[in-house]
């Protein structure tokens, strides 16, 4: 895996909610994923945690539009 950027997690994302996800692009067994309740986020709205083996971290929100 090559240097892994937002653009890499929100393609990686997108391919495996369509179920396209390619694993040589991003490895998903070593992430820990935890709700915002888990991980502690003082927050109302609802999202996920995604944590790197490096020590990264992403959140990703969740907002219905409609």
């Amino acid at each position: 895996m090559n240097e892994f950027t937002d653009e890499t997690m929100q393609n990686g994302l997108a391919a495996l909610i369509r179920g396209e996800a390619d694993d040589e692009e991003i490895c998903w067994e070593n992430m820990r994923v935890r709700t915002y309740e888990e991980a502690g986020v003082m927050t109302y709205d609802k999202g996920l945690v995604i944590s790197l083996p490096d020590g990264s971290e992403y959140q990703i929100t969740i907002i219905q539009s409609r």
